[in-house]
């Protein structure tokens, strides 16, 4: 049985990563014509959306005014990310981001040691050896440099704000009893986050007019796959394994980026992407399967 829920919970999570690797090669896009709280902003309601639309066929009742800790930390995790998160893609590249944002795990490593709670050696090895994946995946492009300290700055706190975000949701997730309570309540925070961040659309004028048709297919695509669908995804694996073990499930979805932007963008896979697929492979696996608890 258990062998059984670590498959499902891995299968989740590299379905999950699949469809955030999506993400950068549909931000690119939409970056030609809109802002990017303009996109955090959209993306969010057209997630909630596409949630609601679930629940209702589905019969479930949605009760929007349900808040207790984890649903705070939860939203203050989502909202904050998605303002450094888009924020910082302005000022520095894809690569960059990526590379910073996924500096979570260790955020999660930090926060949940600094609140005495439990991890194992395997994770604290894990950990590191993702974070090493990461930095081979994309140390070419950070070779480059162009980017400004803000940027760097704002997708560091992007990652802290992800782990907060991780941390919120598995505490959520422990008081769930299946799919469409967890759905619900993603639901609830895609829908409070985006309230909240709606202002901040005023610092980007009038943003909304300069839409375009294709890019109304794309945000759907945006607001669907690479944020409904998985989330819901990574939720589903989130529920299965430990806190630190979903934070790195995440960082699954750089190898699915760097794929999708050599199909879609005509972008060369180097040695070191190869060699950083593989350290984040074997981290998240050695994350799942390591069982010595940390002293």
């Amino acid at each position: 049985m258990a062998t059984g829920t670590a498959s499902r919970a891995l299968l989740f999570g590299l379905l999950a990563a699949f469809f955030w690797g999506t993400h950068s090669v549909i931000v690119r896009a939409l970056t030609a014509d809109l802002h990017g709280m303009t996109i955090a902003v959209l993306r969010l309601y057209i997630a909630a959306a596409a949630l609601f639309v679930i629940l209702k066929i589905s019969g479930h009742t949605v009760r929007l005014f349900q808040v207790d800790r984890p649903f705070l930390i939860t939203v203050f995790g989502t909202a904050t990310n998605y303002i450094f998160f888009h924020w910082g893609l302005e000022y520095t590249g894809a690569s960059n981001a990526m590379m910073l944002e996924n500096t979570a795990p260790l955020f999660v490593l930090g926060i949940l040691f600094l609140t005495g709670q439990s991890r194992t050696r395997m994770e604290l090895v894990a950990t590191c050896v993702v974070v090493a994946g990461v930095f081979f995946t994309v140390r070419k492009d950070l070779a480059l440099g162009g980017a400004g300290l803000t940027g760097y700055i704002l997708e560091l706190l992007a990652g802290l704000t992800w782990a907060i975000f991780i941390i919120g949701s598995n505490q959520a997730l422990s008081a769930t009893n299946g799919t469409l309570e967890r759905i619900a309540f993603l639901f609830r925070v895609f829908l409070v986050s985006a309230i909240i961040l709606t202002p901040l659309l005023a610092l980007e004028g009038d943003a909304v007019s300069a839409i375009t048709g294709p890019d109304v297919l794309l945000l759907l695509c945006l607001g669907i796959l690479p944020t409904a669908v998985a989330y819901f995804l990574w939720y589903e694996a989130a529920a299965r394994v430990s806190t630190v073990t979903s934070a790195l499930l995440f960082t699954l979805s750089i190898i699915f980026t760097f794929i999708n932007a050599a199909l879609f963008l005509g972008e060369a896979v180097t040695p070191g992407m190869l060699i950083g697929a593989v350290l984040i492979i074997a981290g998240v696996l050695l994350s799942k399967y390591g069982s010595k608890p940390a002293t």
